[in-house]
């Protein structure tokens, strides 16, 4: 922690998520520099703790109830002009608005912080004591993005054609940052084994088999073995894991994509799903668990499949949100399970 100055800088905090004014003050809290001195939800209630607290520096969201935050920055800067650091989720999916906040006279504007890492702390400290100076740690085309999937997971289920369909969808992800992706791939061991070893020669990805206990990581792509084990996840001590769990009598599968899927449904919100073409229905009932508790779910399309069965059976059964070609299937979830944080963030 940095030494703590002999006056602290006054910070208020205004957004309209208690939970993120809950949360920003306890970051706030935590560095010897900045003392948290008052909060609002909405511009109405700024203007009252301003006047009260006199802080020296003002984190301020966009999105808020009534006047939103680019407005109550013009009003702030006509009347009673104070350093401001714009603090949120619309900067990352609209650059322009950190133009306009700069040009009204912000200090400073980075997204909204949605992962508690020591790392993302100490950064938001930085450009508060920062802004409270009138010093810019970030160029306003050069904002300071946090990773809105780096507690997210993509799981991934094919059978026939999925071979060609899996190669394509991950090379379509090689220039973008991924959150772990586990696939149940319906084929033979032997087989597998040689699927693996050419995915992780051709792509930028590291791609290798999934096993018990394995802590995944961001760009780790991991393929479910077919050795009469199935392969779930679980995310406990900040991260997810791998976890094998006997076979039951009544999956015919072995990677079964339902009992992947179904796996994960305690902790959907952090979960994207996919179907990919394939035979069968193995997948459907799994994603449709996902779907309502959460999780961001998409179907390959009927004209991109080799067979149109299994995203088929979701589509009928409401548990793919749509569906996408192949090409366009990855970006696609990974862009709405980004959307999916920030939506979270902003309530």
């Amino acid at each position: 922690m940095p030494p703590k100055p002999a006056h602290p800088v006054r910070v208020v905090v205004v957004d309209d998520s208690l939970t993120m004014r809950r949360w920003l003050s306890s970051v706030i809290a935590q560095d010897a520099r900045l003392e948290i001195v008052g909060m609002a939800a909405s511009a109405q209630e700024a203007r009252e703790i301003i006047k009260a607290a006199k802080p020296d520096v003002l984190t301020l969201d966009i999105e808020m109830p009534g006047m939103n935050g680019l407005e109550f920055l013009t009003h702030l800067m006509r009347l009673r002009p104070m350093p401001v650091l714009m603090l949120s989720s619309e900067i990352s999916r609209n650059g322009s608005l950190a133009e306009r906040a700069i040009a009204i006279g912000a200090v400073d504007c980075i997204s909204k912080p949605q992962f508690p890492t020591s790392e993302v702390m100490k950064t938001l400290c930085d450009h508060i004591f920062a802004t409270a100076s009138r010093q810019r740690l970030s160029a306003p085309k050069a904002i300071v993005e946090i990773d809105e999937l780096s507690d997210k997971i993509l799981l991934v289920g094919a059978s026939t054609g999925g071979v060609a369909a899996i190669e394509t969808m991950l090379g379509s992800l090689d220039d973008q940052k991924i959150p772990p992706i586990v696939i149940a791939q319906h084929m033979p061991q032997q087989y597998l084994q040689s699927f693996v070893r050419r995915l992780d020669r051709i792509g930028a990805h590291d791609v290798g088999f999934s096993s018990d206990g394995m802590r995944l990581k961001p760009g780790h792509v991991r393929l479910a073995p077919s050795l009469d084990r199935q392969t779930c996840v679980v995310w406990h001590s900040g991260a997810w894991h791998v976890q094998e769990i006997a076979r039951q009598y009544d999956q015919p599968y072995c990677p079964s994509v339902d009992a992947l899927f179904a796996s994960a449904a305690p902790w959907a919100r952090k979960v994207g799903a996919v179907l990919l073409t394939g035979l069968g229905n193995d997948g459907a009932k799994g994603m449709l668990t996902l779907r309502r508790m959460g999780a961001r779910t998409l179907g390959q399309s009927k004209e991109s499949c080799v067979v149109y069965g299994m995203p088929g059976v979701a589509l009928s059964l409401n548990a793919s949100e749509d569906e996408a070609a192949i090409e366009d299937i990855g970006s696609l979830i990974l862009a709405r399970m980004r959307s999916s944080t920030l939506n979270m963030a902003s309530r």
